[in-house]
């Protein structure tokens, strides 16, 4: 979810995840308190790279598919 959360607001750097993670109250209700690091966040993206291309693709093709997107 942290990942969508900063596709969908245009935050792609770990460290500014971490900070959203600390400062944003919808974000840490929807990951139920927890405030990861950024080494944490960058190691989960590191080690995952071939399932976040995968569920990108996916979360993509249905935001297309239900007009939800600019392009």
């Amino acid at each position: 979810m942290l990942y969508y959360y900063g596709y969908l607001n245009k935050i792609r750097s770990s460290r500014k995840l971490e900070a959203e993670c600390i400062r944003n109250v919808e974000l840490w209700w929807l990951l139920h308190q927890l405030t990861p690091g950024y080494h944490t966040i960058a190691d989960f993206r590191k080690d995952n790279a071939a399932a976040f291309k995968k569920a990108f693709k996916v979360f993509v093709a249905f935001l297309k598919r239900g007009r939800l997107t600019g392009w």
